[in-house]
């Protein structure tokens, strides 16, 4: 594209670039984009089954109203609390057009989900970093900071670490604007913020059926909040961003909490021993309260990086500051986890 034709303030940008996805079946070991190593639940696709005859012709609830209100029936909430997106992607969009205008700031600690500085740059505002403590302490001056829009994601990525909850509450009741805590990966941390809701009117909360559901593939996402802050994210989405195969998906996957929990169950014991795995590689590895764990190898990471891709095994690498030298690896299953290390005592010597 010409670049007299792009704005001003995307000359130069960056846009946030999303992990490999090699073709299907060619046999990769896929640890670098945090989907899940286990199938959804069987009722999601019987239900994607019967959902998928000649009403794909008519346009989905605009509201995405069925998902809606499953999820309002799993977290004790009204469904006007809830509001369903294309993904946990889009509601961050959204939370940037309802609450941050161009030249306002939008306030998160770092390092983090790297999509917010890209939205930053398309919605003309100005990001305002907090740098933590070792990764895992959540910096005391995000809550003072006089930002309309902060995010917290918790537990975060890509370092897995969980900020403590007393901190979170804290930075909360200091925002005067709205916090949204991205909580893509709470189901497998051992707490949330969900009690917040009740205290706290400038909280959302964002999820995603992705992770723990393993519908990656699906690209739903939820925001629990206010009524009155859920109307504002409903009021700047797009008409039918959520289509019919998607809304029975998560009625189905919200619904099957028994698979749910053992799909969880398995990551937290794989991501366990692969933790001790690690370490016995001389990795430094970072307490992980997500579905990956974040190493820093004995040996430079761009070489483990590359050595492993000529082996098929993806992993995420990051070469900028303070992650430079560090490696995010997606718990996947015993057999890829085998592979994986076997390849890493390889190239380790």
């Amino acid at each position: 594209m010409p670049k007299g034709v792009v704005r001003k303030a995307l000359q130069g940008f960056h846009p946030y670039v999303p992990g490999e996805q090699p073709p299907d079946g060619a046999g990769w070991v896929k640890l670098n984009t945090n989907e899940s190593p286990l199938p959804p639940s069987t009722r999601v696709l019987e239900a994607i089954k019967a959902a998928a005859d000649d009403s794909l012709r008519l346009y989905p609830s605009p509201t995405a109203a069925p998902a809606r209100e499953a999820i309002a029936r799993r977290f004790g909430l009204e469904p006007s609390q809830v509001t369903v997106g294309n993904g946990g992607d889009e509601l961050i969009e959204l939370c940037f057009r309802a609450f941050a205008g161009a030249g306002d700031t939008v306030a998160f600690p770092t390092p983090t989900y790297p999509l917010f500085e890209p939205l930053c740059r398309i919605h003309e505002a100005e990001a305002s970093r907090h740098p933590t403590e070792d990764f895992a302490e959540l910096p005391p001056s995000l809550g003072p900071d006089p930002s309309p829009l902060k995010f917290i994601v918790n537990p975060n990525s890509p370092t897995g670490a969980l900020f403590d909850a007393h901190h979170v509450e804290a930075a909360v009741a200091a925002s005067s604007g709205v916090v949204a805590i991205d909580e893509a990966y709470v189901d497998f941390a051992p707490r949330s913020a969900l009690d917040l809701l009740a205290s706290r009117g400038n909280v959302l909360l964002l999820r995603t059926f992705s992770k723990s559901y393993g519908l990656a593939g699906m690209r739903i996402g939820f925001a629990l909040g206010s009524r009155e802050l859920i109307e504002a994210l409903d009021s700047v989405k797009d008409s039918y961003s959520v289509d019919r195969l998607a809304i029975v998906a998560a009625v189905a996957a919200i619904e099957d909490e028994a698979h749910h929990r053992g799909l969880v169950e398995e990551v937290v014991r794989n991501r366990g021993e692969l933790a001790r795995s690690l370490r016995g590689l001389r990795f430094e590895v970072v307490d992980s309260a997500t579905n990956f764990v974040f190493a820093r190898p004995p040996m430079p990471a761009a070489q483990v990086v590359a050595a492993l891709r000529e082996r098929q095994v993806l992993v995420r690498h990051y070469d900028r500051e303070p992650i430079a030298g560090w490696i995010r690896i997606t718990v996947g299953t015993r057999e890829q986890h085998e592979k994986l290390l076997a390849g890493l005592k390889e190239i380790l010597g």
